[in-house]
């Protein structure tokens, strides 16, 4: 067997044997820690797995435990290997598993998925599939860098045109988005127009109350995003993809992207992928990071899409889409999701400040549509 890439999978930067669990009767936080019992049972676990691949493992370390999504790093001769459960369901586990040994076939730099013994992709053990990947050695990018802001951006972009002719084998269901939008803006401003009955019934809750008061402005401009979208060539672009659709990685960040020894960019943890514009990725990348700083970063705005483009341009219309789509709510949607299906205890200052992020983005991309 071929000596395996060294790899650091970005589990390996988040302590996964201790996740922060919410919980909701105290409303605090707690740290919940596997006990060795626990842990070793996880151990053998891989220990079991392991066997359905021709791999002679020294020693094996838990790296992610306690959830549904289980990886452990496989210790050899050879060097390491990764060995993960899939949290997905199955079907659609096996078009992300497929798509992943695609692209590593292309030479996009995934992490290469190594076949079981019965040369298949993966193992099925009870509902779960398990697959084993080359273990890539690397860094996270610091998005406080610009070099790393950009080479974050040109990763994402060669991941989305190595991804185009993608096809998964015959019966494995096809998952896309692509068309779904406006359905998917109609659903989330009307689940806020329900909100706000709910909102009526807490009379002593300030966020609650805030949310009454002011969550009508937000209501309409989701409103008349979804008509802006409606009347750009958002319907021509989808129409244009069906026949090679570009892949969505849905979960692009510092924590499913790595920096190489050799300064090479590497995506991992494609487990959600699905068909979509590309342009979803990078508002799912843009908009969350600059809603970090409380203002609007038109250089570090212009800096991401700038070096996007330097390895696929969008054409006037597509950028136009991709404003529109980043002016609809989703950031806001969240923080109030997260108040009344979630049941978190967010105070109100958490929702002001949201809304106020709302308004500074509105502004923002408004004047960008508008040159269009």
């Amino acid at each position: 067997m071929a000596r395996a890439k060294m790899v650091m999978h970005h589990t390996v930067i988040r302590e996964y044997k201790r996740m922060v669990v919410y919980v909701e009767n105290h409303n605090e936080e707690a740290v919940y820690t596997l006990s060795p019992e626990e842990e070793q049972k996880l151990v053998a676990l891989a220990e079991t797995m392991i066997q359905h691949w021709d791999i002679q493992a020294t020693t094996i370390e838990l790296i992610q435990g306690g959830q549904l999504a289980l990886v452990w790093k496989i210790h050899t001769t050879d060097g390491p290997f990764c060995l993960k459960r899939i949290h997905r369901p199955e079907k659609k586990a096996l078009f992300s598993i497929h798509a992943q040994d695609y692209l590593a076939k292309k030479g996009m730099r995934v992490p290469s998925i190594i076949p079981s013994k019965v040369n298949q992709l993966y193992t099925k053990h009870g509902p779960f599939l398990f697959v084993v990947y080359e273990w890539i050695e690397g860094r996270p990018f610091e998005l406080t860098m610009q070099e790393d802001l950009e080479m974050i951006m040109k990763g994402l972009a060669d991941f989305h045109v190595a991804s185009i002719g993608y096809k998964p084998p015959p019966g494995i269901p096809i998952f896309t988005k692509l068309g779904r939008w406006p359905n998917h803006y109609i659903k989330r401003f009307q689940q806020m127009e329900i909100w706000k009955n709910l909102s009526a019934t807490m009379p002593d809750d300030p966020f609650s109350q805030l949310y009454l008061a002011e969550i009508d402005a937000f209501i309409l401009e989701a409103k008349h995003t979804h008509q802006r979208l409606l009347e750009s060539e958002y319907t021509k672009w989808t129409d244009e993809l069906q026949t090679f659709p570009n892949l969505c990685h849905q979960d692009y960040g510092t924590g499913n992207s790595l920096l190489d020894p050799s300064n090479q960019i590497w995506v991992i943890d494609l487990d959600t992928v699905s068909y979509d514009l590309p342009i979803r990725d990078l508002r799912k990348m843009i908009i969350p990071l600059l809603d970090t700083t409380g203002v609007w970063n038109a250089d570090q705005f212009q800096i991401m899409i700038n070096a996007y483009e330097s390895v696929s341009p969008l054409t006037a219309e597509q950028k136009k889409i991709m404003f529109i789509d980043m002016l609809f709510p989703y950031e806001l949607y969240d923080v109030i999701r997260e108040k009344y299906v979630r049941k978190s205890p967010l105070l109100a200052n958490e929702l002001a400040e949201a809304m106020e992020y709302e308004r500074i983005k509105s502004k923002a991309l408004n004047i960008l549509i508008e040159e269009f």
